[in-house]
């Protein structure tokens, strides 16, 4: 059982710290996981997103190095892309009934599903810092990492209604997230 009170110790030693300009996510992310920037244009259904704020994704990622990618898939996450690979070679898409403008798209989902690719999409309502992201597709570790990143300056600004408070679950979420990568020490 991991002692909160501890954790919230540290993070209130090392708040100031803990608050990440955008820039500073993306080169954190581009420099840890070779994170690659591609135009939100290639990801048709990324304007129709519940999450987030099209219009304020200001950069998207792809992560796509194989040796990234073994390293911090989970076992279970790994699992599940092998199913995905045998049931889309079971049943494989048709790429003569898909729109030749939509064939990147369906690649892209693709490499998703199956494990050769994650996608980060960063949003900033505020220009300063990332006020929200995505992690397309299973990858606890990086999710769990940007958020680590990102919930410190979300915090500070008051912009989400997450406070620091050692009772709330999303916060003990990011002091787990905080510990786990580090960044309390």
């Amino acid at each position: 059982m991991l002692d909160y009170k501890n954790l919230l110790n540290k993070y209130l030693k090392r708040q100031s710290a803990l608050i990440f300009t955008k820039e500073e996510v993306e080169q954190r992310i581009v420099r840890k996981f070779k994170g690659e920037e591609f135009s939100k244009t290639e990801v048709l259904d990324l304007v129709n997103d519940d999450q987030l704020v099209y219009s304020k994704v200001y950069k998207c990622l792809v992560i796509d190095d194989p040796q990234i990618l073994n390293k911090y898939f989970s076992p279970n996450e790994k699992s599940y892309h092998n199913e995905q690979i045998e049931d889309n070679q079971e049943n494989p898409l048709d790429f003569s009934k898909v729109k030749e403008k939509e064939h990147n798209y369906n690649h892209l989902l693709l490499d998703e599903q199956e494990g050769r690719r994650v996608d980060i999409f960063l949003e900033s309502t505020n220009g300063k810092y990332v006020t929200n992201f995505i992690v397309r597709d299973r990858c606890e570790q990086i999710s769990r990492y940007i958020n680590a990143l990102v919930l410190g300056a979300v915090i500070q600004e008051g912009s989400d209604g997450i406070q620091a408070d050692i009772e709330d679950e999303y916060f003990q979420f990011y002091l787990e997230n905080l510990d786990m990568f580090g960044f309390l020490n």
